[in-house]
């Protein structure tokens, strides 16, 4: 006796073989990327090359800050254009692009800081003005040198030799095993260039204060 087909299996079995004789149709995405790939990478969006990440711009003198001040000219050893004591707009004045401050964050500080900005939060450098206008410089920037040669980078060994004979080690009471460097600043001068080291004994930023201005736990960043 011959057996039949159930007409639902029948049905399933052709739709395989139906689909088994068919060839996939090419996704007209795939075939455009195909057609332009040139075996380059491709262009940098404007979006990665307006990176608001990056440091500011503005080009900054390697040896820009100093004991009296920031200098904002292009020539090295240009006039200084924001001295120790000067007032905010002066300050900006002198930096000559985008600044923000934090005034007003910590009622109960006696500083605020002033900083250059690129787009988004970045800065290498901060502007510590206190009651007395600015009193102080931090850098963050690695390219940046110290008066006498010091830099972001450096060990304590090195900047002892930078500055032989004139530097004074104090603990920082933050970050166990952490520093201070004060470098005793030249004769005439009210104020104090500092290196702060990491627990390695590295420098990872530097500034340059009026002297007792700003203690070293005071923070006008916060």
């Amino acid at each position: 006796m011959r057996r039949s087909v159930p007409a639902l299996a029948a049905s399933a079995l052709a739709l395989l073989v139906l689909a088994a004789c068919q060839k996939p149709a090419e996704p007209a995405q795939s075939a455009q990327a195909a057609a332009g790939d040139t075996g380059k990478a491709p262009a940098a969006t404007s979006a990665a090359a307006d990176n608001p990440l990056e440091p500011p711009a503005r080009a900054v003198r390697s040896d820009a800050i100093g004991y009296d001040g920031f200098s904002g000219g292009a020539e090295p050893g240009s006039t200084v254009s924001a001295r120790f004591g000067a007032d905010a707009a002066s300050v900006r004045g002198a930096w000559g692009g985008e600044m923000k401050d934090n005034n007003g964050q910590r009622p109960d500080a006696q500083c605020f800081l002033l900083y250059p900005v690129r787009g988004a939060i970045t800065h290498q450098y901060g502007f510590l003005m206190g009651k007395d206008g600015l009193a102080g410089i931090d850098v963050y920037d690695p390219k940046a040198q110290a008066p006498g040669g010091g830099r972001i980078g450096l060990s304590i060994d090195e900047i002892n030799k930078a500055y032989a004979g004139k530097v004074k080690q104090v603990p920082n009471p933050t970050f166990e095993g952490a520093a201070f460097l004060e470098v005793e600043a030249p004769q005439g001068k009210d104020t104090q260039l500092t290196f702060e080291t990491d627990a390695l004994g590295n420098v990872t930023n530097w500034r340059i204060a009026r002297k007792g201005a700003m203690a070293h736990e005071e923070s006008c960043t916060r």
